[in-house]
């Protein structure tokens, strides 16, 4: 079959893109022939793409070839709408909620008129990406062809767009409503998206519409297992490779942050980041690492660096967890607007400076402060946390089997736990607010051993800026479950892995047997 997903932005990073990606993937091993729209300028990079196509005008006749994958970036003229803001290389970008109707308009129609191309080549099925922009990009541009199309549900158009727009919501209408069925990734997702479409569900179908397909992983990109030495040697040689493809990334001795009495001090962060590329891993990181040792728990977070995350709130608590286990380390793997924030706040803590910390921790509010930050913020020794940048999948298989522990401690309604459902496969036990989507990724493990499951989870505290989870409750607990977690993995002390490894080999069987990408694609094409 030839098959089509739409989706408007990159094919790296995390969330929709990397599920796009894997998709494609998947199908391409399924021996079907894939076309992907979306906006991703160095597509042609990645090691899975076999045809680039830049603009509407260059989009070739046939399709592609059985078992290989297309990817055709439509022309919208430089301007990129977005659900969140963030900085995307060669784009003016807007966030949905501030553009004008025209500027939606003119992107829909870019994107149509490129995928009407491809559609006369001869396509079988259509896969749209997000409650706007692709449904509606989808049903406009098959109108008349018969050609059925899906809708896969990811949360962030919901909550930053759709919710806070009225206009926004007809696209949504319009797009969905001509749909074959719409695609979510947990139960909670089902329930929101009807809430969220309470006035006009009827009418777009929702209830014979909704199915619960959730996302996953690649058992072949995630792997256990590997000695420290070569794990890490392994890592820096491809962490060295990204480097040299992607020469862009931070490097420290390049970068002066703002003091922390700066005026408008969010403003001047935001400016160093525009300084060097975020999606790319820091240039110096090979420079810069420090070898983990034998006796040295590892506790990780990848994912976007924003508010909503909770990983300013793990970097506090890291200060309470540090203290009471002198060997732990943290690796924050990631991108974003707020990794300056983050950069000032590490800063502070080596040197001892709460005021500092305090400043740019609430900087474009990006942390939930407890009401007494003194109580939890300590000065921490130099080098027991560590940042990356961005890594790409080549890296993290292999730093992830490294890690003891993960934290996805989203503040905000998450549609599915992608990120611990990769962190399990390498053998790693994420530690996940118990709430949205994430919540059936925990009962996945629970099923299975419901200590585990325990263990997994967070407690919810409803309330702080983003009304789900309270970011200063996280603080106040995450320093005794991630003891309580390395206790449990290493009950003889940190050089015996031997329960760790036990502990690594069921996660991973977990997380194949029900997230699995191929199982997931083969439930997507069912009728």
């Amino acid at each position: 079959m030839h098959l089509v997903l739409v989706h408007g932005y990159l094919l790296g990073g995390s969330g929709s893109n990397v599920y796009t990606a894997n998709i494609a993937k998947s199908w391409k091993r399924q021996g079907h022939a894939v076309t992907i729209l979306c906006q991703d300028p160095h597509a042609d990079r990645l090691d899975f793409v076999d045809e680039f196509i830049v603009g509407n005008d260059s989009i070739p006749s046939s399709a592609p070839s059985a078992g290989s994958i297309r990817v055709v970036v439509p022309d919208i003229h430089g301007l990129l709408l977005v659900y969140w803001y963030d900085l995307y290389e060669g784009y003016e970008v807007k966030t949905m909620v501030n553009c004008s109707l025209e500027e939606i308009e003119a992107n829909i129609e870019g994107t149509a008129d490129g995928l009407k191309k491809v559609i006369a080549q001869g396509v079988d099925r259509i896969l749209a990406n997000h409650a706007i922009l692709s449904p509606v990009i989808t049903k406009r541009a098959t109108e008349g062809t018969g050609i059925p199309y899906d809708v896969k549900i990811h949360g962030s158009s919901l909550i930053f767009s759709v919710k806070n727009r009225q206009e926004l919501r007809s696209y949504a209408l319009e797009g969905i409503k001509s749909c074959r069925k719409l695609i979510v990734g947990a139960k909670y997702m089902a329930s929101f998206v009807q809430e969220i479409f309470e006035v006009e569900k009827e009418e777009m179908g929702l209830p014979g519409k909704i199915v619960i397909i959730p996302p996953g992983m690649d058992p072949d990109v995630f792997q256990l297992g590997g000695s420290i030495g070569e794990r890490q040697e392994a890592f820096l040689a491809s962490a060295k490779d990204f480097i040299t493809r992607k020469p862009g990334g931070r490097r420290a001795n390049k970068v002066k942050l703002p003091g922390h009495a700066t005026v408008e001090l969010q403003k001047a962060l935001e400016s160093v980041s525009e300084s060097y590329d975020l999606r790319a891993a820091d240039a110096d990181l090979c420079e810069r690492w420090i070898p983990l040792e034998e006796d040295e728990p590892l506790i990780c977070f990848f994912g976007k660096f924003q508010e909503t995350k909770g990983v300013g709130e793990l970097l506090l608590a890291f200060a309470t967890i540090v203290e009471r286990i002198p060997r732990a380390r943290l690796l924050l793997i990631g991108y974003g607007g707020n990794r300056e924030n983050l950069e000032g706040m590490l800063e502070a803590m080596v040197q001892g400076s709460l005021a500092a910390f305090k400043a740019y921790a609430e900087a474009g509010n990006f942390v939930d402060l407890p009401l007494e930050p003194e109580k939890f913020f300590r000065q921490i020794p130099s080098g027991r946390v560590t940042m990356t940048g961005l890594l790409e999948h080549g890296q993290l298989k292999e730093i992830l089997p490294l890690c003891s522990l993960s934290v996805m401690a989203s503040k905000a309604l998450e549609a599915f736990g992608m990120v611990s459902v990769e962190a399990m496969a390498a053998g790693v036990l994420p530690l996940c607010h118990d709430h949205t989507g994430i919540s059936d990724v925990i009962g996945a493990v629970k099923e299975v051993d419901p200590e585990l499951g325990d263990l997994m989870r967070l407690e919810v505290r409803p309330g702080g800026a983003h009304g789900v989870a309270d970011g200063a409750f996280l603080v106040e607990q995450l320093p005794n479950k991630v003891e309580k977690a390395l206790k449990f993995m290493y009950p003889t002390g940190f050089r015996d892995h031997s329960k760790r490894c036990e502990v690594s080999a069921k996660l991973r069987d977990v997380a194949i047997a029900k997230f699995s990408w191929d199982v997931i694609t083969s439930s997507i094409l069912k009728e």
